[in-house]
């Protein structure tokens, strides 16, 4: 991080996961900040113990100090990062949580430029537990490097080799795959219980994929520090009914996960509300993720006969119903109504409602889980289920072979003889 490797620009976070019954927790995250933390002088912070009111941790040219962030606590990402990079400059760059995460959702994560979200885990939750609203970092340190000309050179040299899914994500970012992903069979489809090929044919898939996304007038590509790809993207939605609350309309492009989770997921096709729900997640610190998830197995028991408007704060909870899925998603956000009793995810929201769907409640461990089905890929099988961060995608899923651990002669799509994990196991 902070060097001109090919990929310079992530950092992760570590806790706890109060998701996971307190077992190993992590994300990682790109954008700025993990570099800029280096060139302020660390490779890494700890904090151990609770502040008595809110704090924030300014960190600059090697020194840091705890402030008070009392007049920044309940603040949504987006004016917080403004009003931070007010008060330090332009080259101050902040990681922070929402209101989601002050107020200990386990759905919240920890957000960085805005819109770059260290999502999994429930980290948000652990740093609203500690009173830590931000961390901001500025500095001009050198990153040491035993020798940064080679390290330029390999670069160069990578980059000439680049080829196949890097030209994908350069064009459209991870957007681009969700179309194809979603008539597969790797995306979710009605909270799981679907297929897009019968209930999310491809002509309703290609108006949330990435290749509409980039035809969007006002769209601009942009990249995380020192990154080739450019796969983020700035989208303006200044009108209409679902309008971009922050920046004169101007906002994030959502990537595959969140274009899935809102849109596959739940059977929703308005590319526009989707692009409202991702600055929604990203100012109030929500994971994309872990949001669609929940709201799924909160419509499929509505539309079972297991929730009535009386439960759900008068919300009609349809497959498809964008203005409703807005509604929510803001709800859990800010723990309120209903959405108090969804803000803790799949898991927790399947105990307080009295345990209703059971098959509707989607998770491993806590955890829900991203938009890559393991029939499709049956490596993420086993990671999904083994790993101590469970329900990752990014814990890897291909299926490697390693002397003494070769798979076995058969088709990696045949499941007979295969031993089955299960609950009782």
């Amino acid at each position: 991080t902070g060097t001109p490797a090919v990929i310079g620009s992530r950092f992760v976070t570590v806790a706890k996961s109060p998701k996971t019954s307190g077992g190993w927790g992590d994300a990682n995250c790109g954008g700025f900040f993990g570099p800029h933390l280096k060139f302020a002088g660390y490779d890494g912070i700890l904090f151990s113990g609770i502040a008595k009111d809110p704090v924030y941790l300014y960190i600059e040219d090697g020194k840091a100090e705890l402030r008070d962030a009392s007049d920044l606590w309940g603040l949504g990402v987006t004016p917080l990062e403004d009003k931070l990079k007010e008060r330090y400059g332009k080259k101050a760059e902040i990681c922070s949580i929402g209101p989601a995460g002050e107020m200990l959702a386990l759905t919240s994560c920890i957000m960085n430029d805005k819109e770059r979200s260290a999502g999994r885990s429930g980290l948000g939750a652990v740093m609203g537990s500690k009173k830590l609203k931000a961390i901001v970092v500025k500095g001009k340190m050198k990153v040491p490097m035993h020798d940064e000309p080679k390290i330029r050179e390999l670069r160069k040299k990578i980059l000439k080799q680049s080829d196949g899914f890097f030209d994908i994500l350069h064009d459209w970012g991870t957007a681009g795959i969700t179309e194809e992903s979603s008539q597969s069979g790797d995306s979710p489809v009605k909270n799981w219980g679907g297929a897009g090929t019968v209930d999310f044919p491809s002509e309703r898939a290609m108006k949330i994929d990435g290749r509409t996304i980039i035809d969007k007038d006002g769209y601009k590509a942009y990249a995380c520090w020192g990154c080739p790809i450019f796969c983020g993207g700035k989208m303006i939605q200044p009108g209409g009914k679902y309008a971009l609350e922050h920046n004169e309309g101007v906002g994030h492009k959502p990537e595959y996960e969140t274009l899935c989770m809102f849109g596959t997921n739940l059977l929703n096709d308005d590319l526009e509300s989707i692009v409202l729900l991702n600055e929604i997640c990203n100012n109030l610190g929500l994971d994309t993720i872990a949001a669609g998830a929940v709201i799924g197995y909160a419509i499929e028991c509505y539309e079972n006969g297991l929730l009535t408007k009386e439960d759900t704060d008068g919300l009609e909870l349809t497959w498809g119903n964008a203005e409703t899925i807005v509604e929510l998603t803001r709800k859990i956000g800010r723990r309120e109504g209903f959405g108090d009793t969804l803000a803790d995810g799949v898991r927790v929201a399947w105990e307080n409602l009295g345990q209703i769907g059971t098959e509707y409640a989607i998770h491993i461990d806590g955890e829900e889980l991203p938009a890559h089905d393991p029939k499709f890929m049956p490596g993420l099988a086993t990671t999904y289920l083994l790993t101590a961060t469970p329900g990752r995608h990014t814990q890897g899923g291909e299926l490697l072979e390693a002397p003494g651990l070769e798979m076995p002669d058969k088709d990696k799509y045949e499941y007979s003889g295969c031993l089955l994990y299960t609950s009782d196991a």
